[in-house]
């Protein structure tokens, strides 16, 4: 295929990642799925970086002479940016012929593919299902739940912070809050926030598909999204929100697809349930502004549609929020290493941010991070607070922290699981 001469890299994700011998790569993402991650030298990925449509390979060419003080040969360059377009990293007409297929694939399909199936977790469903009763029931889990019965009254559990990092890190911690769900809620419906990790042009998008697991499909309640829906829109304030307008979000995001592996885990072949899968913007204006997220009109109107489409619904629904703690680390744009010291820092700090939670408090969870304007990038902050705000839960009680920390002192990742009560 021809070389494109003004070659320009697709919205990716790079960070650096340390090599034997202490040498530096950088890993480049998709965030859109349509690539698998690549590991490039420091200095083609500095070429990768000049790709930006507007610079020709002569350009691009000079920009790493003016930055090394040294050249590097066409043939060097054309080589990179064919196997960046081989492997679809390049903005291209090839590359958009592609995106519309899959796209129009996806939108067209009544159920949202596992996207991450394989990856974070095991596709086998054998395979998956040896893999989460480990993290169940070895050292570090909490055994296995005893299931709950659906007859008898609505237990006093009205929700659970989950992590949503990938369960190869972090699999224990969901042990713990599906533990504490399966044994104390007999909720036939779970309402999911998840952190969007892509911009939304909505504070809330809410698909309607249905969850495709290596476990079976996880379907999604669409009479209760139906209401939700004519709820917000019977309000003023509600009227400018568009649930749906995000439907792309959803197509890679991780954070509500581990909870429905979970659920599906321990609730597919034992009890009829579905889900309400709400991804959550960004709260960072509202940290900029230094105002609550609640004093927000459109985030008002939203949890009350939310919670009188709730209570239209009946008493047995429980609310799970799919988010993460920190991130700091050089990957994060944090310029030292992490040490002993640092990670010790952080774990106290997340423990002051947990015990607004233990306390059910959504208002002080939210100015912890804003006080300190989000420099430990809180990435559950939205769909936490929107969860509290929605359940109203009147305690939390910690069930387990952790942190991922690369072996390389690059990143760190902690999180958490709690469970919240309504008494």
């Amino acid at each position: 295929m021809p070389i494109p001469e003004h070659p320009r890299l697709r919205r990716v994700e790079s960070f650096p990642v340390s090599q034997p011998g202490g040498e530096v790569a950088f890993a480049m993402r998709d965030p859109e799925g349509f690539s698998n991650p690549i590991l490039l030298p420091y200095p083609a990925a500095v070429l990768a970086s000049f790709m930006d449509g507007m610079r020709s390979l002569v350009d691009i060419q000079a920009a790493f002479r003016r930055q090394f003080s040294q050249d590097v040969e066409r043939s060097d360059v054309e080589q990179l940016v064919s196997e960046l377009d081989e492997r679809w990293f390049l903005d291209t007409e090839r590359f958009r012929r592609r995106w519309k297929m899959e796209i129009e694939r996806y939108l067209n399909s009544p159920s949202r593919p596992a996207a991450h199936a394989g990856a974070a977790y095991a596709a086998d469903p054998q395979a998956l299902r040896e893999q989460l009763a480990t993290l169940f029931s070895d050292e570090t889990g909490p055994g296995l739940p005893v299931q709950s019965s659906s007859s008898g009254p609505a237990k006093s559990l009205c929700g659970v912070l989950s992590p949503h990092i990938d369960l190869h890190r972090g699999g224990p911690a969901f042990a713990y809050a599906y533990k504490r769900l399966i044994e104390d809620s007999d909720a036939d419906v779970f309402v999911v926030f998840g952190t969007a990790h892509n911009p939304m042009r909505s504070l809330f998008s809410v698909t309607r598909k249905h969850f495709d697991t290596p476990l079976g499909t996880v379907e999604t309640d669409r009479p209760f999204i139906a209401r939700l829906a004519a709820n917000l829109a019977a309000t003023p304030d509600g009227k400018e929100l568009n649930l749906f307008a995000d439907e792309l979000a959803h197509r890679q995001e991780h954070s509500i697809e581990f909870q429905a592996v979970f659920l599906q885990y321990l609730l597919g072949d034992r009890r009829p349930y579905t889900i309400v899968p709400v991804l959550t913007g960004s709260f960072h204006e509202f940290i900029a502004q230094k105002a609550l997220p609640a004093s927000s009109p459109q985030v008002a109107a939203f949890v009350s549609a939310m919670r009188k489409t709730a209570a239209e619904r009946g008493p047995r629904i429980c609310y799970i929020s799919g988010g993460d703690l920190a991130h700091i680390g050089q990957r994060f744009g944090d310029r030292a290493f992490l040490d002993a010291a640092r990670l010790k820092e952080q774990a106290e700090s997340d423990q002051q941010l947990l015990a607004t939670l233990s306390r059910a408090d959504a208002d002080a969870f939210f100015h912890y991070v804003a006080g300190q304007e989000d420099c430990h990038r809180i990435c559950g902050l939205s769909p936490t607070y929107t969860m509290l705000q929605v359940a109203h839960p009147k305690r939390g009680e910690l069930l387990k922290y952790d942190q991922a920390v690369e072996l390389d002192g690059t990143s760190c990742v902690s999180f958490a699981s709690l469970a919240f009560y309504n008494e």
